[in-house]
């Protein structure tokens, strides 16, 4: 039980100091860099192609709009993504669960490739906000179980959205449990804080749930603990560019939050 006490309050103390916020990556270089953002879902490809900031630079908007993308399956697949504005390039095409597929960036003359395998489906088992305890303070935690895909190792990414705006993310793999239920706690808030980033009634509660590969899980997990480090994430391009390609299934979940639905538990 003392083994079980402690292992729940080293837990925490990461649960507490970890992603809180949306994905918002400050990449760490003086000189501009090029950065290629590309996710691959079941129903649509979007690629964001940019530079990186430096500090004194007052414009958010480095979005490159020259250019030329492609996402491709062996031989016999090959689509162009169509800018949509703001260096976001975009397909209606799909990926299909075990087929891998490449990605494509020519812009300014370098050229940037990666490839990444599309997952299966994962499968959620429930989610719930739930009050826990943990010495004198009461926690209020959204509790997500998954299911884990069974018979090869697994790697999952979770976002939690509030009212349309990025509210907290992990990473998770299913090593130390594989082929079980898997369970992510987000930690929401102290009982009796009303700072803006509480939860209120009526909050809308958006999940994302993507079951990814491991170039992926490699990069959003080394993006965690690069603000310690002074690094950046890794990356799965070739030729010298940030950022990551991710072809992923995902599932989402839609909840209205009341603290009447809470649970309890000791």
């Amino acid at each position: 039980m003392q083994t079980r006490k402690c292992l729940f309050i080293a837990c925490l103390s990461v649960l507490l100091a970890g992603c809180e916020k949306d994905i918002d990556i400050d990449y760490h270089t003086a000189d501009p860099l090029y950065v290629v953002e590309a996710h691959l879902s079941q129903s649509t490809t979007s690629v964001k192609v940019s530079t990186t900031q430096d500090m004194t630079d007052n414009d958010n908007d480095k979005g490159l709009t020259t250019a030329t993308v492609y996402i491709s399956s062996g031989d016999s697949l090959r689509y162009k993504l169509i800018h949509r504005g703001k260096g976001i390039y975009y397909t209606s095409f799909g990926g299909k669960a075990g087929t891998t597929y490449d990605l494509s960036v020519e812009v300014d003359g370098h050229h940037f490739t990666a490839s990444s395998t599309m997952q299966d489906r994962p499968q959620m088992n429930s989610f719930r906000f739930v009050w826990q305890k943990f010495m004198s303070e009461r926690i209020l935690f959204g509790d997500l179980k998954l299911q884990d895909i069974p018979g090869k190792t697994n790697y999952y990414f979770m976002h939690l959205y509030r009212n349309g705006i990025g509210y907290r993310w992990a990473v998770m793999t299913d090593k130390a449990n594989p082929g079980a239920e898997l369970q992510q706690l987000f930690s929401c808030m102290r009982e009796g804080t009303s700072d803006s980033d509480a939860l209120q009634d009526g909050d809308r509660i958006h999940l994302v749930v993507r079951a990814i590969d491991r170039a992926a899980y490699d990069y959003l997990y080394s993006m965690q603990v690069m603000d310690g480090n002074g690094t950046n994430p890794l990356t799965n391009f070739s030729g010298g560019c940030l950022g990551y390609f991710s072809a992923y299934h995902e599932i989402t979940h839609d909840v209205i939050f009341h603290f009447s639905d809470v649970e309890e538990e000791e």
